[in-house]
């Protein structure tokens, strides 16, 4: 399932580390024979060499930030005995959040490994061809082009770092204005593009996956600091990506929706860029996922299973029914009252969900016998999807739509109703934005996207998007029973305005660099 991809992981963090750091301890001759100066000498080594960033690296975001960012802030998970993620789909977030500091330290974490490895395969790197090389820093901008995907879109405007070496004599680094992260996002995504390979290992990214990131990347910035549309070459280029995935990759949807969310059934076709965790290792190499969200230990087997104070909001329940014959994305992604989970526990024939109040279903793979031993404590392993080709599928509906009020452009309704479809759904004869953003809605529910297509949404809308998430019931009590879908009261009011759509820069970082508080900077790209 995953081999040579993850192989090398701790001895390149390694090698890295020894790479990157100013301290001269760290910097000695090492015993053995496996140094910086000595790696990057054959193809292989190079693969080894950026093996590492589809895992370790974003553990600090993937741990309990990315659910608490992209579903609690968009609306779709609750918490109330949870105290961060309560915290983000309240709005109350502040610089001390810790996971907001995660999010924070992992994203640079993502950076400053692939700016070292980019450096090191550059001075390093013999016996390879040119083509060998422009493929792993390709990789690896992949990566950091990921990482800064997220932070403007989270916070704004952030800190460019390319080269970490010079923070050792000055780590203070000014913002950069949104619009030059955006360049240098589109900069180093059109890098992995023309340099990665059209198709490579399960799990490796490829061109396809760097095209469909870049197609979501020019979909969001079309609309930024735009006034109630967005920039038609920006969408007309989104469109041009996406539709090259749609119509050129040769992939396809997986044919079942739920099965995507199967350990068995990881780095299928649908997946142009998961994070790959690994069966049983060590901490910060696994996914924790179930640990959290499972509500019972009992659905888990090792003891974890600490979700039972969590689950999916009123809203996001009550838009699945809003689309009545949406029962299979539903049953996927939540537990609700009265649905049977035969993988959950197959030994005993299955699970059937009594409870009142629904819980998180989605990630959750039940216990280490139903996933042939690969599942321990705060260890469930499943990949995390970061890229899906439905959200390829999507994002061209979107582009081709674009600033008309509707489309029944033929192209943009066949892939938008092959999402539906596989939902078991009736196609749509046109579509407009409310469609398009239903659809991404039930989708990737409980896949940590929503926040950033509000954010995408409110860069040109703004109004009209912080209108849609106060008329979300965020903060409600509630129960899915034989009477079907009962309110109760809620916990507190919620209203976001627009001091809520960007996070603060964390306290700690702020302390140590005081330009996170100053007005951004133009970055120098020469």
């Amino acid at each position: 399932m995953r081999t040579r991809i993850f192989k090398y992981i701790f001895i390149v963090s390694t090698i890295l580390a020894l790479s990157g750091c100013g301290k001269e301890f760290l910097n000695r001759v090492p015993e053995s024979t496996l140094t910086v100066e000595s790696f990057y000498k054959s193809p292989e080594q190079l693969r080894q060499a950026t093996a590492g960033l589809y895992s370790v690296v974003w553990f600090q975001y993937n741990d309990k930030a990315a659910i608490g960012m992209g579903d609690g802030l968009g609306g779709n998970i609750l918490g109330p005995w949870t105290t961060n993620l309560s915290l983000f789909y309240q709005f109350n977030v502040t610089p001390l959040n810790t996971d907001l500091s995660n999010a924070w330290k992992a994203f640079y974490r993502v950076v400053a490994q692939s700016n070292f490895t980019i450096a090191n395969i550059n001075k390093y790197a013999e016996n390879v061809t040119q083509d060998e090389i422009n493929a792993a820093i390709a990789e690896a901008r992949f990566m950091r082009a990921t990482a800064y995907f997220y932070l403007v879109r989270l916070w704004g405007p952030v800190m460019i770092i390319e080269n970490h070496n010079e923070l050792i004599e000055n780590f203070q680094v000014p913002l950069a204005p949104v619009e030059d992260v955006y360049r240098f996002i589109i900069e180093d995504f059109q890098f992995a593009v023309d340099n990665l390979p059209v198709s490579d290992e399960p799990g490796r990214v490829t061109s396809w996956s760097a095209k469909g990131m870049l197609a979501k990347v020019y979909l969001a910035y079309s609309g930024y600091n735009q006034n109630g549309s967005r920039d038609t070459q920006m969408l007309a280029k989104a469109a041009e990506l996406s539709g090259d995935v749609c119509k050129n990759s040769g992939l396809e949807l997986f044919n079942d929706y739920e099965g995507l969310f199967f350990l068995k059934n990881e780095n299928n076709q649908e997946s142009l860029f998961s994070l790959q965790w690994v069966e049983l290792g060590a901490w910060g190499s696994q996914n924790t996922f179930q640990a959290y969200y499972a509500y019972s230990s009992d659905i888990t087997g090792v003891g974890d299973g600490w979700g039972g104070g969590n689950g999916p909001s009123y809203d996001l329940i009550r838009e699945f029914l809003s689309d009545h014959a949406d029962t299979l994305r539903l049953h996927a992604t939540c537990f609700t009252y009265g649905d049977y989970y035969p993988e959950i526990k197959k030994k005993n024939g299955g699970i059937t969900f009594e409870l009142a109040n629904p819980k998180i279903k989605k990630y959750v793979i039940g216990t280490p016998e139903d996933n042939d031993g690969n599942v321990a404590i705060m260890n469930a392993s499943i990949n995390t999807y970061m890229l899906r080709l439905a959200d390829v599928y999507l994002t061209y509906a979107e582009a081709v739509l674009g600033n008309n009020f509707s489309t029944n452009n033929p192209d943009a309704l066949y892939y938008f109703n092959l999402v539906r479809e596989r939902a078991g759904l009736e196609p749509k004869a046109s579509i407009d934005f409310e469609d398009v953003f239903h659809e991404r809605r039930m989708e990737f529910a409980i896949e940590s996207q929503l926040w950033y297509d509000i954010v995408r949404w409110y860069y040109y809308e703004p109004q009209e998007a912080l209108d849609y998430i106060n008329s979300q019931k965020r903060d409600y009590d509630f129960t899915f029973d034989d009477n079907g879908l009962v309110l109760g009261d809620p916990f507190s009011e919620v209203t976001a305005t627009a001091e809520d759509i960007f996070l603060p820069y964390p306290e700690n970082d702020v302390i140590q660099n005081p330009e996170l508080v100053e007005d951004p900077v133009p970055y120098n790209f020469d």
